[in-house]
């Protein structure tokens, strides 16, 4: 338990370095080039399917009075609490990952663990996995109903690689949590449900350190 204590300092002190926004971040340096003073489109002509439905000309948002209507001065409002949604992605991002390391030393002593002590540590990875599903969700969300950018970069980018591999760590996040409801009636299971969480964990730490490198 102490190397989870120290664990989670650690990478909450890197929470604080890597949260401050730099011109070099991907995400949101796109928003620095999101100038709609004089764009004559207010919305790009692509966007996630979430965004276009609570976002879009016609979306949810604006029919329920959430967003205004599409005004070069709404839109600069919009970009800017895009910027602040970012902010939350990656700062709960990375506590997100500081609880799959911890989930990782946890599941690693549980399958050797007995007795009392496997009670114990079970309860603390059952509880550290509702943590974890929890910030995931909430990154997720943050990324899927922001407002669009106006900015589309073309062909293949640090930004777009981040997106590929958001889909195959959420694409481990189910195929984790259904193999560990299921452990308790098949044991056999238990290789794939570990392979599924260092392959989630695998892509959700490279697609952080991926927005490091400008391409």
């Amino acid at each position: 338990m102490k190397q989870i204590a120290f664990l989670f300092f650690f990478l909450l002190l890197s929470v604080v370095g890597f949260a401050q926004v730099t011109d070099s971040d991907s995400l949101l340096a796109d928003l620095d080039s999101d100038t709609i003073t004089v764009q004559t489109k207010l919305l790009p002509d692509k966007m996630l399917l979430t965004q276009r439905i609570f976002w879009g000309e016609n979306g949810l948002y604006r029919k329920v009075g959430i967003a205004p209507e599409l005004t070069p001065e709404n839109r600069a409002k919009e970009l800017k609490v895009r910027r602040t949604m970012f902010k939350i992605h990656q700062t709960i991002g990375l506590l997100t990952a500081a609880g799959m390391l911890a989930q990782g030393i946890l599941g690693a002593k549980l399958y050797t663990a007995g007795g009392d002590n496997y009670t114990r540590i079970r309860k603390a990875h059952e509880a550290t996995a509702l943590g974890i599903n929890i910030a995931y969700g909430t990154t997720a969300l943050m990324a899927f109903t922001a407002p669009p950018a106006m900015l589309n970069r073309k062909g293949i980018s640090n930004v777009k690689v981040h997106k590929i591999l958001s889909y195959v760590h959420l694409t481990g996040m189910i195929t984790t949590n259904v193999l560990a409801h299921k452990i308790s009636d098949n044991f056999k299971l238990k290789p794939y449900h570990r392979a599924a969480a260092y392959t989630t964990f695998g892509a959700y730490f490279t697609s952080m350190i991926i927005l490091k490198f400008e391409f």
